[in-house]
């Protein structure tokens, strides 16, 4: 039987539910409630801190699925399912095309759900080396953004990948790293570091770009890294 184990206190409340400040019985409209009013204490914009607040954010995500999982079992597995079975399929066709695909579950599903917290893998780096099938990938790529909505690492390194091909990545705007190195991209492919603000690094060594642009590549990285916000405040709730 797979384990549904999580961290308690002492008094055998889940942690997050501690951090939300609630008791038994729990309800969801009483964990969206308790969110919402303590985002205001602890968000950096009303004088709390970023660790306080990332960590409420976790909390509220984590008694969410908690109770989800707790209050229709077969229907959150079912769900998942779906999504599960398309992510495989996904990976399946990027290995056609010789990509190395990492996908993960959340490190606090695997401890809370066991078994379970696989149906919740997402796709979350594909790496595809010295290849012809980069601009077709990438296509393919593109149609799938509602399945790769977690992708946050992208490596084409010594692929044969067009400017055009790389422009269409602005589709993935949770993308954090892309190497393009040693590929025959030129300088027009770099409008995608205006187009993909979370962009954090992009490699672009070995390639025919001048030192000067990469300089200026280089400089709005440090900068990004340097400004990465805090999550927003979920005031959609």
């Amino acid at each position: 039987m797979p384990s549904s184990r999580v961290n308690q206190s002492d008094d055998g409340r889940p942690d997050f539910m501690v951090i939300l400040g609630l008791a038994p019985p729990y309800a969801v409209e009483d964990v969206k409630t308790a969110y919402l009013a303590k985002a205001k204490e602890v968000h950096p914009d009303h004088g709390g801190s970023v660790e306080a607040f990332n960590e409420l954010q976790a909390a509220y995500d984590r008694a969410k699925h908690y109770l989800e999982f707790r209050s229709d079992r077969r229907r959150w597995i079912a769900n998942q399912m779906a999504d599960y079975l398309q992510v495989g399929e996904v990976v399946e066709q990027l290995e056609s095309f010789g990509a190395e695909v990492v996908s993960e579950s959340i490190d606090w599903l695997k401890q809370s759900f066991g078994d379970f917290a696989q149906l919740t893998e997402s796709i979350t780096s594909v790496r595809l080396i010295d290849s012809a099938n980069a601009d077709a990938m990438i296509g393919y790529m593109v149609g799938q953004t509602d399945v790769l909505g977690q992708l946050r690492r992208l490596e084409l390194a010594g692929c044969q990948v067009s400017d055009e091909a790389v422009l269409q990545l602005e589709a993935f705007q949770q993308l954090e790293h892309l190497d393009l190195a040693g590929t025959p991209i030129t300088k027009d492919a770099l409008w995608i570091v205006d187009s993909i603000l979370d962009l954090e690094s992009i490699d672009i060594s070995d390639t025919s770009i001048g030192w000067w642009t990469r300089r200026k590549v280089r400089s709005v990285m440090q900068k990004r890294q340097a400004a990465k916000p805090v999550t927003p405040f979920r005031s959609d709730l």
